[in-house]
């Protein structure tokens, strides 16, 4: 693991204003405060899976590996410190499964340019999909831009009780890069959760949400167009907006929808934040990685040991291994993997266990959105270009959005569908199709 590119501006003040101050006599609400100041980026290079997602899960701004870069070299995934006979194991297992990741992705000709089509996989398995048999202990690398105050969260991470031993050293080498002062604040930092009491409260949600129902709407506001026409008149009327409703009289329901769409066509879209509604979703880790990068949406996930502990839990299978000779060795790898880290998670810790978690296997996590950030989501991700299993969560989602809704949602699609394709030559060619298919949208 190294950390590169670090560039700091600003932290430089701070140090000073700490070493004026006292580091005894700083809050770090204040501390939180005067970091907004300044702004930090750097580069992880060769942390694994583990890490980056739970990175990743802090929102700042980042851009990591496509795990098209994964190859079978003996230093693309980290192995976790265990006892002699645990660690071979553990190098066998990962070498299974990237060998399983490699034989399914071969392409029938290597000399092929730029990324291949599903044709030009020899068993129609694009890597896309052969990636789901990988482990978490596969390596990446992550860009990270942010502003300071995002170091509290990074060193809460850090801090953590529940992955101590995932970023030790990590932990170690970032302070080196930090002024003395400010270092050593961040060093001492920790949060107060009740991990057991979140646990209990969402548990009633989680339960709510499985293989089969992996998009659940749980809750939403009363009535979406109605909230949003009233945050539209707010802006763009004279009267109070109890006044305005009291004139709409039984037509206030039509009023606020009429209202909204011509607001909304106008271009001022920060009314639909009006409409806010929560859902809970099961999916893979690779899609999950999917959620997290847009960072608009507030995102609550189970604890991932939870995925390890939950042995009647189903991993995801894309359809075009499901119908190729891969399958049962797919998913002999898959009840290997389950046992050997559920080993690990009792005879040694359940950070340590992490890495043994496969891009098949599914997390809970529940969403909370507005219809604004839902829009531009989904538009992206029913996209015949998106991948696949994103793709359908976010029909599922519009599905139950637009039961909500009959104008918010509208251009919560492709562009393709209501004007011209964005995706220039990566585009597919399949407007037509997409025009039918959202026809009645």
């Amino acid at each position: 693991m190294r950390i590169t590119n670090f560039e700091e501006v600003g932290l430089d003040k701070l140090e000073e204003w700490i070493k004026k101050q006292g580091k005894d006599n700083i809050y770090k609400d204040d501390l939180k405060e005067l970091l907004k100041y300044a702004n930090v980026a750097f580069v992880l290079e060769g942390i694994d899976r583990v890490q980056s997602t739970l990175i990743c899960e802090l929102k700042a701004s980042y851009v990591q590996q496509s795990q098209r870069y994964v190859t079978m070299k003996e230093d693309s995934y980290i192995i976790p410190k265990l006892k002699g006979e645990d660690y071979a194991k553990a190098k066998q297992l990962i070498s299974k499964a990237f060998l399983l990741y490699d034989k399914m992705s071969k392409l029938k000709d290597s000399e092929i340019k730029g990324r291949p089509k599903v044709e030009n996989y020899l068993y129609g398995i694009p890597i896309e999909d052969a990636r789901y048999i990988i482990p978490l202990a596969a390596k990446t690398n992550i860009s990270v831009a942010m502003s300071a105050n995002k170091l509290l969260d990074l060193f809460y991470l850090f801090n953590d009780v529940r992955y101590e031993n995932i970023f030790k050293d990590i932990k170690v080498e970032f302070v080196k890069l930090l002024p003395h002062n400010l270092g050593s604040l961040l060093m001492n930092l920790n949060k107060k959760n009740n991990y057991d009491k979140e646990k209990s409260f969402y548990k009633t949600e989680f339960d709510k949400i499985d293989s089969k129902n992996n998009m659940v709407l749980l809750n939403s506001f009363k009535n979406l167009d109605l909230k949003v026409g009233v945050g539209a008149i707010t802006s763009t009327h004279g009267k109070t907006p109890s006044e305005v409703m009291e004139l709409w009289g039984n037509d206030g329901l039509k009023k606020a929808q009429e209202v909204t769409d011509r607001v909304l066509g106008y271009g001022h879209d920060s009314i639909a934040e009006q409409a806010r509604t929560t859902f809970g979703m099961m999916c893979s880790m690779v899609t999950y990685h999917q959620q997290i990068r847009h960072r608009l949406s507030e995102n609550y996930r189970e604890e991932l040991v939870d995925i390890i502990t939950d042995r009647s839990r189903e991993v995801i299978v894309p359809e075009t291994i499901k119908k190729s000779a891969f399958y049962d060795e797919f998913m002999q790898i898959v009840s290997e993997f389950e046992d050997f880290r559920l080993y690990i998670a009792r005879n040694y810790s359940s950070d340590i266990a992490l890495s043994f978690l496969l891009n098949c296997d599914q997390v809970k996590l529940i969403i909370s959105t507005n219809a604004r950030i839902d829009v531009k989501m989904l538009s992206e991700r029913i996209c015949l270009n998106a991948q696949w299993e994103i793709r359908e969560l976010s029909t599922k989602k519009l599905n139950e959005l637009r039961k909500l809704s009959k104008v918010l949602y509208i251009k919560a699609l492709p562009p393709c569908v209501y004007g011209k394709c964005k995706e220039g030559k990566l585009t597919c060619g399949k407007q037509v199709l997409m025009k039918e298919k959202f026809a009645e949208h």
